[in-house]
């Protein structure tokens, strides 16, 4: 069920102890008297073992997880929120647990970071490295679905787990070492789909949306939905833009000359933000209401930004509400904020809470954390087929997730919205 809100001002939203008691048997007799011993028949106590649990020991040796995303070039921003999610992940994982448990060894995680730059190239090459590297799992993988498929590309052949926030079909089919933790494309679109038409009652729709392949099967799925939901919605405006595009001033007149009752964006933040700058410059909105397909919508410095006002944003992610894990999330946010001030001012901007990307961000690497914890060993096929063995099952700050053998999250709900 969605609510509308406020974006300025509120949101939404055994040990068993056995006693073996053992008969003491004696023979008694007069001190004069002539002693005899009877033999007694006995019968064998049977014991049965009682399990032990290993002791945990401690190892200095780091397990290494890879994160790749967009740490330069127009996606920029998506690395300063990778950034901020290691640092409180290094926190969680190596300060507050002291190391994840692999087998019956307690060892810390190190989070190495590789540059994607938005480039096809320089993705599949930063995969590459960070299998080159040792490390046990990769993740993240950059803005877009189309990146995600360059990763996969590098880590299936190479049996190492790419844990990932990016949804396709194609993950299922074309790939065995793939685990999705965040939503389910076809749910999200779906879900995209009915915000517009039955919740906002649009007649008309504009689309904006990155110029990438398979984000273009986005739009594919928006617009069968749209038309299964009422078929007399005209899509009016239907934009590709470049990922490195700066000024978006002629697709926005563009759109403001359509005047599409809803406009759906499926963008990364960067673009998010300069949209939100720049269509105040050519006057606002006016009656048009904006829907984004994403979390990448929501941007640094969103509750600020006029240009943001009445934005409708589908979130996996309120703080304080919603599973045990993810309220301990914000609690834990909140707890490192406290210990690492200098850290919190750097990327928490809205002080001990973390935005709502975050969580998307962090769910990967918790992924592969469980991965590696449910297989018992950091050797890199275990961890990979651990993944998929459909028995990876977790509570996450996002809701219940269960990779299935298909490696998608068949469990994670598209269900919170967040009304500017």
């Amino acid at each position: 069920m969605s609510k509308r809100i406020s974006l300025r001002y509120k949101i939404v939203a055994l040990v068993l102890a056995l006693v073996l008691i053992v008969p003491i048997l004696a023979a008694c007799g007069g001190d004069n008297e002539e002693k005899t011993t009877t033999p007694v028949a006995t019968t064998p106590v049977k014991t049965t073992p009682v399990a032990t649990t290993p002791a945990i020991t401690k190892s200095d040796k780091p397990v290494k997880i890879g994160v790749l995303i967009d740490y330069s070039g127009p996606a920029a921003q998506s690395g300063w929120l990778a950034d901020g999610t290691i640092g409180f992940a290094n926190w969680y994982f190596n300060e507050k647990q002291g190391g994840i448990q692999v087998g019956d060894v307690r060892r810390p995680v190190e989070f190495r970071k590789y540059d994607t730059k938005s480039e096809m190239g320089l993705t599949a090459a930063a995969a590459l490295k960070a299998v080159n590297d040792g490390c046990v799992a990769v993740t993240l993988g950059g803005v877009s679905l189309q990146f995600g498929l360059a990763v996969a590309d590098v880590t299936d052949p190479a049996k190492v787990l790419f844990s990932t926030f990016l949804d396709d079909p194609a993950f299922a089919t074309n790939y065995k070492y793939v685990a999705i933790s965040f939503f389910n494309k076809d749910r999200r679109i779906a879900f995209t789909a009915k915000t517009a038409v039955e919740g906002l009652k649009a007649k008309t729709v504009g689309i904006l949306c990155m110029d990438l392949e398979l984000e273009r099967t986005v739009v594919t799925g928006l617009k069968q939905q749209i038309k299964a939901l009422d078929p007399n919605v005209k899509i009016v405006s239907e934009q590709y833009y470049p990922i490195d595009l700066k000024d978006f001033s002629p697709l926005l007149t563009r759109l403001k000359y359509e005047k599409p009752d809803v406009l759906i964006m499926d963008v990364n933040e960067a673009a998010a933000t300069a949209i939100a700058q720049q269509i105040m410059e050519l006057g606002g909105w006016g009656g048009m209401q904006v829907v984004g397909y994403a979390e990448g919508t929501y941007f640094k410095g969103i509750e600020k930004s006029p240009g943001a006002e009445g934005w409708i944003i589908p979130l996996m992610y309120l703080n304080g509400q919603g599973s045990p894990a993810a309220i301990a999330f914000s609690k834990d946010w909140a707890a490192k904020c406290e210990s690492d001030p200098g850290w919190c001012k750097t990327y928490s901007p809205t002080g001990s809470v973390p935005l709502p990307n975050y969580p998307v961000m962090y769910n990967p690497l918790l992924t592969a954390v469980k991965a590696i914890e449910l297989a018992g060993t950091d050797d890199r096929i275990k961890v990979s087929e651990a993944a998929r063995s459909g028995k990876l099952e977790f509570d996450s700050p996002l809701g219940p997730v269960k990779i299935g053998t298909n490696g998608r999250s068949d469990l994670v709900p598209c269900s919170v919205s967040y009304f500017a």
